[in-house]
């Protein structure tokens, strides 16, 4: 007889391992499209170098501040998805 079995412990650890996967997928969600949002935001043209100034403290360069290229958002929720994929199929 084994003492984990009895006490329910395996069912806990599948929920706590699931509420942790699927917790953390909605945040990466949450990350990718507000990434996607503020990358879509107004001309191409107009929104390249808009943002302010900012100083890297070790060198002293100055830059705008620019928001990530569209494709990373894409390929981020490109693994988001696959993610979903590979976590339904465990399930199953």
């Amino acid at each position: 007889m084994n003492l984990l079995e009895t006490t329910g412990l395996p069912l806990f650890w599948n929920l706590w391992v699931l509420a942790l996967t699927l917790g953390s997928l909605v945040l990466f969600a949450m990350l990718a499209l507000g990434s996607l949002s503020r990358a879509t935001s107004g001309d191409s043209d107009e929104r390249e170098g808009d943002g302010p100034m900012q100083e890297h403290r070790i060198n002293g360069v100055r830059q705008p501040d620019t928001p990530a290229p569209r494709a990373w958002g894409i390929l981020a929720l490109a693994t988001l998805a696959a993610a979903l994929i590979l976590l339904l199929g465990a399930a199953g």
